[in-house]
């Protein structure tokens, strides 16, 4: 069974990865890891909180991310993993990939008009490059 990977991210269309989801599962049997990745504190954030409330704070804000798409996916019956990580969204979600052997990422298109990722670059085709610099096919959607 594969490991299809679905990174949350507030910017993404997260409705069309949905629906993309639910029907590959309707197709094949897939295992679904719904990943959230949140950005790291640092500097002054750090001074003043402790460790274990930075990591509520994540926490937080990772099930904030998620629960639309875990109340979509649970309303359809498709099955999921949840998983959270701090760090970088691009090398994060590639590593994640790599070490779960997913070879297909679903992260659905930019919402908006997407001027941001015209300027900074492309969060799919960062994680493409990610994952062919490791040697590593994976088809990222």
């Amino acid at each position: 069974m594969p490991n299809i990977l679905a990174p949350v991210r507030p910017e993404r269309d997260t409705d069309w990865a949905v629906r993309f989801l639910i029907k590959l599962h309707q197709r094949e049997q897939v295992r679904v890891h719904l990943l959230s990745v949140q950005p790291p504190y640092y500097g002054h954030v750090r001074m003043f909180f402790s460790e274990a409330q930075i990591r509520a704070f994540h926490e937080e804000d990772g099930e904030r991310e998620l629960a639309p798409v875990r109340k979509a996916l649970d309303l359809a019956g498709v099955s999921y993993n949840v998983h959270m990580r701090v760090g970088s969204t691009a090398e994060t979600i590639a590593n994640f990939a790599r070490e779960y052997h997913c070879p297909q990422i679903v992260m659905g298109p930019p919402r908006g008009t997407g001027l941001s990722e015209l300027i900074l670059g492309s969060l799919t085709r960062e994680v493409q490059n990610l994952m062919q610099a490791h040697g590593r096919s994976c088809e990222v959607l």
